[in-house]
């Protein structure tokens, strides 16, 4: 069933072939770029709508219970469409109980025990504390979160007998800060026709700019680019782009598809005790925690459920 749905997200990606990272779009060429492992935003809608097809009754009579059945979400299709493709609605009134209403976004996430329905609640102001997840945070990183969105550094959040690299980010629409976790399994290896090396993995997991030479455009053209995780957008962002002489262009290569990590937690669902990386460089102890990470990629196979963070 898992590669019924992978060769059918692949399907629903065309339309993306179009799009060429030129200077003016660079910021659109994460949208192409292809890999084994990631699936594009549209690609992960693909697939999981096609996974929740056999939840639908049960997700349909639950959304029932807060007062978004079939016949609410039949006339507003948007919000419907965002449910079955586990993006995240606008903010929407919500039915706790017959007496008690909420605010909030939904959100359908696949977890190893099924689908979950997911409330997070509005928020009339942003407010970031001094702690989260007890992390004390220093004014200035306050200020960044405030202005930027999102803190260009991960933490390293402590799951299941390992650390997984996490970036603190707003959520515009709920005014609420997020948890993106970045694991070993969701880093690229190899990035529109470049193969990366362990230290270039290093690098873009802890948040540093890569450099790479001879990427290759969907038109089959080469040029250079800086690359980095966008914690604010989830993605890798291309930037200081360089085209390169026609005539020494590499062979086109299969393309990498660039990684978002659909499962995002809410740092007041979090309990586990969080590092902070906040050097420029990482530590040798960070150092040798990523590098486990990314030996254990090759022992293990991603899993197609995501797990559930408490």
């Amino acid at each position: 069933m898992e590669q019924a749905a992978t060769n059918y997200a692949r399907t629903q990606a065309d339309s993306l072939d179009n799009i060429a990272p030129t200077s003016l779009q660079g910021k659109a060429a994460w949208q192409y770029a292809q890999s084994d492992n990631f699936f594009s935003p549209e690609e992960q809608a693909a697939v999981l709508r096609r996974e929740l097809e056999p939840y639908r009754a049960e997700l349909e009579n639950k959304l029932k219970q807060i007062g978004w059945g079939p016949d609410q979400l039949a006339k507003l299709p948007a919000i419907q469409d965002a449910l079955f493709s586990g993006r995240q609605t606008v903010p929407l009134e919500i039915n706790l109980s017959q007496d008690l209403k909420m605010f909030g976004s939904l959100r359908i996430v696949m977890t190893e025990a099924g689908p979950d329905l997911r409330i997070t609640p509005f928020q009339q102001a942003l407010t970031i504390p001094e702690s989260i997840g007890g992390v004390r945070l220093s004014p200035a990183e306050q200020q960044q979160l405030y202005r930027d969105g999102a803190l260009p550094r991960p933490f390293l959040v402590p799951e299941n007998g390992t650390f997984v690299p996490t970036y603190l980010r707003v959520d515009e629409q709920t005014n609420t800060i997020e948890l993106w976790r970045v694991k070993a399994e969701q880093l690229p290896t190899k990035l529109m026709g470049i193969d990366l090396t362990k230290d270039q993995q290093l690098q873009l997991v802890s948040g540093h700019p890569v450099r790479l030479s001879g990427l290759i455009d969907r038109q089959g053209e080469p040029f250079n680019a800086t690359v980095s995780i966008s914690p604010a957008r989830q993605e890798l962002q291309f930037s200081d782009i360089n085209r390169l002489d026609l005539a020494v262009k590499p062979d086109n290569q299969h393309r990498q598809q660039v990684a978002q990590n659909n499962e995002g937690a809410k740092t007041d669902l979090t309990r586990s005790q969080e590092v902070a990386i906040g050097a420029p460089t990482m530590s040798n102890s960070q150092r040798q925690t990523v590098e486990k990470l990314l030996e254990g990629k090759q022992d293990q196979q991603p899993s197609g459920n995501k797990v559930k963070v408490h």
